[in-house]
């Protein structure tokens, strides 16, 4: 074959080309994906050599990642410093390397010692070192599938394929832009996982340093936080040494759970338990608002940067300087704007709407969200990059229907909170009311348990006892499902026990009772024996007798 026509007609060419494109994706090694790319690259053009330059982690500065030469490692080493693309200027660029990756525009240059266009002496001393001769050179940008420039592809001396006559790259250069884009997306996913390993790497580093400075903590008077989180259950306890390690630092905090959880509970207590808590606390729900206007609220905008901008308004970020930036469902994020709070993240800096500066800011980044982020990867609603930013110090909160004794002590707070604030003298909840309460689901969790008590405050006359009718419908069906279970146990009882009598019946009533509010309690007795009203002697006495006998191992408080 004397020319491209020929290549391009070749059955066999096709397949190698088909089959190179299949294995792009199969690599997980970059170097190898390089190695193994380059020479097949070179293999298809008949080039006597390639280079491949990769933008490092700052995007400041062009390196060289990768070089091949006829297969001699001796004319492949580092001959030259890395091109710092800083000072960068389209119009006095004569650095052919700085000119095709800030400009994405490929170029070929066809005789290297007649060129005038650029400055290729780092070229003419490589030859001159290695006695060796580059006829003609083709650039090409390497882009991921956003379009941003992660590196350069570089050929040298193309040749024809059955000659050593000098060829023309003006006609393939198609075939290599195309592949070159495909390596490009490729490339870029491997530096995603490197950055991800890195970063695994440094959140093992920061947990071993977190684990040396709380150990250091514990011995030296730990400060006491004051985090007002009501829960005394093994669950609940598990989330404030979480937060006991992350208060004080400035690591991205991601905080998952159900509806109701109380998330933006837990986001306040860590700002108000911080180094931060004399800054502000600003939460934004990132699924109230459409995309273009939650990016002018977080960012901001100049004065006539849209129809109706006839002020300069400080974004979210701005406000937040100094403090915590809590922002709530990150998962339903527009995609558009999930890539500018990368940037904020990463840079600290933000641009308003309308603006070309940049402006610092110094804010801590909580996020929340009931989604799995996870499935949301892989159905291209959320980046990847961004998750792993978001969460370096991931906060899991359990389920109300997990927390156990909690639900008597959240009970009795939301009972007092609507007490004094419908003014109405609530002498407290029926023991069949709270059995009620401790049995039903929650599936909106806390908020659901508020609303409920809420409503039973509003119902229950002064002075009276929250009652059973006082719940929500939800709830009342819920009692009427226990009660036919409960009479339904009663007649299995009754008929294989002839010697079952009322009074047995009474004292499994009575022993059940007190087990629950032992338990609401966390199997303290005085304040057991105040919430039923007797004197804890006879608490003690009806335990005694009904054999009710308090758990060895169980946190007792």
């Amino acid at each position: 074959m004397n020319n491209v026509n020929d290549i391009l007609q070749s059955l066999s060419f096709v397949e190698e080309f088909v089959q190179s494109f299949s294995g792009l994706v199969s690599e997980t090694d970059i170097d190898q994906l390089l190695q193994k790319n380059l020479s097949v690259l070179r293999q298809f053009t008949n080039c006597d050599g390639g280079r491949v330059y990769l933008l490092d982690t700052s995007k400041k500065y062009l390196q060289l990642r990768l070089a091949q030469w006829l297969g001699n490692p001796e004319l492949v080493a580092d001959w030259y410093k890395p091109r710092d693309l800083q000072y960068y200027e389209e119009s006095l660029c004569r650095d052919p390397l700085k000119y095709c990756c800030r400009s994405g525009t490929i170029v070929d240059i066809r005789n290297i010692y007649q060129s005038g266009s650029f400055d290729l002496d780092y070229i003419l001393d490589h030859d001159s070192v290695n006695q060796v001769y580059s006829y003609n050179m083709l650039l090409v940008p390497l882009m991921d599938h956003e379009r941003n420039t992660i590196g350069v592809l570089e050929l040298i001396n193309a040749r024809h394929s059955n000659s050593k006559q000098w060829a023309q790259f003006q006609p393939i250069v198609g075939i290599v832009n195309a592949f070159a884009s495909q390596l490009a997306v490729c490339i870029n996913n491997l530096l995603l996982i490197e950055a991800n390993k890195s970063l695994i790497a440094i959140l093992n580093q920061t947990n071993k340093k977190l684990a040396r400075e709380n150990k250091h903590l514990r011995l030296n008077s730990p400060p006491v936080r004051e985090y007002q989180i009501i829960g005394e259950s093994p669950a609940i306890d598990s989330v404030l040494k979480l937060l006991d390690k992350a208060v004080d630092t400035r690591v991205s905090i991601l905080i998952t759970g159900e509806t109701g959880t109380g998330k933006e509970v837990i986001a306040r207590a860590i700002h108000n338990n911080s180094s931060r808590r004399n800054g502000q606390f600003i939460s934004q729900n990132c699924a109230a608002l459409p995309e273009q206007l939650l990016e002018s609220e977080l960012f901001g905008y100049c004065k006539g940067a849209f129809t109706g901008a006839v002020n300069d308004k400080k974004g979210l970020f701005e406000l937040a300087d100094g403090g915590t930036l809590f922002l709530d469902e990150i998962g339903d994020m527009p995609i558009g704007l999930q890539s500018k709070l990368l940037r904020v993240l990463q840079e600290g800096e933000i641009r308003p709407l309308g603006s070309t500066r940049m402006i610092k800011v110094d804010v801590r980044i909580l996020a929340a969200t009931h989604c799995d982020l996870q499935e949301c990867i892989a159905q291209g609603s959320f980046r990847e990059d961004l998750y792993f930013r978001l969460n370096v110090f991931p906060i899991h909160l359990p389920p109300l229907r997990e927390r156990g004794n909690d639900i008597g002590l959240l009970v009795h707070h939301f009972v007092n909170l609507f007490s004094k604030r419908y003014q109405r003298d609530i002498k407290g909840i029926s023991p069949s009311a709270l059995e009620l309460l401790f049995d039903y689901a929650y599936p909106g969790n806390i908020r659901e348990l508020q609303n409920i008590v809420e409503r039973a405050v509003l119902l229950c006359d002064s002075n009276g006892y929250l009652m059973p009718e006082h719940l929500s419908g939800i709830v009342a069906a819920q009692r009427k499902h226990d009660t036919d279970n409960r009479v339904s146990v009663i007649d299995k009882v009754l008929s294989i026990n002839s010697n079952y009598s009322l009074k047995s019946a009474v004292s499994e009533y009575e022993a059940s009772v007190i087990i629950k509010f032992l338990r609401a309690n966390n199997w303290n007795q005085t304040k057991t024996a105040s919430v039923l009203r007797i004197p804890r002697r006879t608490l003690i006495d009806k335990m005694n007798r009904l054999n009710i006998s308090l758990p060895r191992y169980e946190n007792r408080g």
